[in-house]
């Protein structure tokens, strides 16, 4: 096993110390007042955020069409501000281990109730980095269904330890890995939830689907673990509403039937993995401002654009 170089090490602890240090300040503040905090922190962190600020006044000035200056400058502060406070509630996620915190903060969706109490089969559901992706796993946790998720490993290790612990103490099902996916279809068949976060860069080997009107390279891991899991495919929402309010809610969109609901996997793939993007297309059009915009989503061009 290849020793990490004493300089990164040294660079990893630092940044895991500054972790610390923003931890302990976002926890002098109440939850539901981050989103002021995160104002003052866009503000206090202008001079570094200049590659996200360029990020986000492209991606939507190209895909939603705002181009118009003052426009563009009040998308994208408020976008970052929505960006940083979802960060200081993943600092503060303890509290979410009370379920008396989440009913407080968080309005369950009728259909997201009635999810939990289905045990008839497996649930995929799929998430995009849209509004706060973190609270679903708490939320279902606090009225006892839990949800096993996907983690990407943290290139620093100080850093992925704190931010799996902090996962973990959402109270929800165990975290898997990426590298260990082949836990994920036993996990479906003995009935059990799994959470994707999938709207990342898909790179070559994605399924390229139209998303706010053009071509993003996708994970099929929600739609192929529906699928080959004898599961339901759902896509999972928790929408800022403002004083750190949010409302989760839930739509089914696949419920498996037999092997003869698609010609094969590839087709099961490409259709549903289409299916949950569009959902997902529809949210961010009406709440534009709370998708991550500065992440590369378009970033792997389909062939024929290159060509």
């Amino acid at each position: 096993m290849t020793q990490t170089p004493l300089p990164k090490r040294i660079a990893h602890l630092v940044e895991f110390l500054f972790l610390l240090v923003i931890f302990v300040l976002t926890n002098l503040f109440p939850f539901w007042s981050l989103h002021g905090v995160a104002r003052c922190f866009r503000i206090l962190f202008y001079p570094v955020l200049g590659q996200a600020r360029r990020r986000i006044r492209s991606h939507v000035s190209e895909l939603l069409g705002i181009r118009e200056e003052k426009a563009l400058r009040q998308f994208t502060n408020r976008n970052l501000e929505h960006t940083i406070r979802c960060f200081l509630e993943l600092m503060q996620s303890w509290k979410m281990r009370n379920p008396r915190f989440i009913r407080k903060y968080v309005e369950f969706a009728e259909e997201a109730m009635a999810v939990a109490q289905d045990r008839s089969q497996g649930v995929v559901f799929a998430e995009g980095h849209f509004g706060n992706w973190e609270i679903p796993i708490p939320a279902y946790a606090s009225i006892g269904f839990k949800v096993h998720f996907a983690a990407q490993r943290i290139a620093n290790p100080y850093v992925d330890w704190m931010v799996r612990k902090m996962r973990e103490g959402y109270g929800g099902g165990s975290a898997i890995y990426l590298k260990e996916s082949e836990k994920y279809l036993p996990l479906l068949r003995r009935k059990e939830p799994i959470g994707l976060v999938a709207d990342q860069d898909a790179g070559g080997d994605g399924i390229f689907v139209d998303f706010l009107g053009k071509k993003a390279a996708t994970h099929a891991g929600p739609a192929v673990l529906a699928y080959l899991g004898k599961a339901r495919l759902a896509i999972g929402f928790c929408v800022f509403q403002g004083k750190g309010r949010y409302r989760f809610y839930i739509r089914t969109l696949y419920r498996f039937q037999a092997k003869s609901d698609f010609a094969s996997t590839r087709e099961a793939a490409e259709k549903l993995t289409r299916l949950w993007v569009a959902e997902l297309e529809k949210e961010v059009r009406k709440y534009p401002e709370q998708y991550f915009w500065v992440h590369r989503r378009w970033k792997t061009r389909p062939p024929e654009e290159i060509a």
